[in-house]
């Protein structure tokens, strides 16, 4: 059971280019996100306005933290991510995330935001 004064954060997704997430000035969120350095898997972003949401920061967790430890053995450096935001000020800005292979993008998504 969460205690009573933790904040709630909402998770976004990329949902379509047409669709508007909606938060209040104050508000937190996050982006989950995927990277495997080792076989050339990242991903990336860009905020449209950072006077309307700011980036607070970045968590990441091994998969399997268990096989970084086992000698001869390779991919054990797969994480999962979390990109926080915060919004800041009233407007409109959007997130664009960036999936990339070997340094190149493999897909692209905009999510657009609405700061009330």
């Amino acid at each position: 059971m969460k205690p009573e004064n933790e904040e709630e954060i909402q998770r976004i997704t990329c949902a379509g280019d047409d669709s508007i997430i909606a938060f209040y000035v104050g508000n937190k969120f996050y982006y989950q996100f995927h990277r495997h350095g080792s076989v050339g898997e990242d991903a990336q972003f860009t905020i449209g306005d950072t006077s309307v949401i700011t980036h607070e920061g970045t968590e990441t967790e091994y998969l399997h933290p268990e096989h970084m430890k086992k000698p001869g053995w390779t991919g054990g450096d797969a994480e999962r991510g979390k990109w926080f935001f915060k919004a800041i000020k009233k407007g409109r800005t959007t997130i664009v995330i960036e999936e990339l292979f070997r340094f190149e993008v493999e897909s692209k998504c905009t999510i657009n935001i609405l700061v009330l």
